[in-house]
């Protein structure tokens, strides 16, 4: 059983070398262990069911790349409803500008009197795009939950 713990040390050497996992090599090294003994009770000897739970174990990148595939996932998705939420931020204040200016507009150079505030019908039109955008973010923030 030394040729299993020293598999399961080397494998972890190679993944990462600076970090020393102690209590995943033991389970590992554990489980390793149960399938010997389980392919010692189908018949086989102690050597070949140990070299057939090593090819079987194969690589421990498939060992571990579930949970590096899912890490990558959810940093993703942080990232995009970050990038939502500052593109939500951007188009809030950028529309607030555009409302401002058709305000000014109708207040400073046309008269008020005869068109009334005309500047609240393009302002209902500018809003769509923060709400576009916030629809984005919600939808975006709803899904990494």
């Amino acid at each position: 059983m030394k040729t299993i713990e020293r598999f399961v040390k080397r494998m972890f050497k190679q993944k990462n070398p600076k970090q020393d996992d102690q209590e995943a090599m033991q389970k590992m090294i554990e489980m390793l262990k149960e399938k010997v003994e389980d392919l010692k009770e189908t018949g086989l000897t102690e050597e070949e069911a140990i070299q057939k739970t090593i090819v079987e174990f194969g690589e421990i990148d498939a060992f571990f790349q579930p949970a590096v595939r899912r890490e990558k996932r959810r940093y993703k998705r942080q990232k995009t409803v970050r990038h939502y939420r500052n593109d939500l931020v951007f188009s809030l204040l950028a529309s607030l500008l555009i409302i401002a200016i058709f305000a000014l507009i109708n207040i400073f150079y046309i008269p008020f009197e005869s068109y009334g505030p005309w500047f609240v019908i393009p302002s209902i039109g500018v809003l769509f795009w923060p709400l576009s955008l916030l629809y984005k973010w919600l939808n975006k923030k709803g899904d990494s939950d």
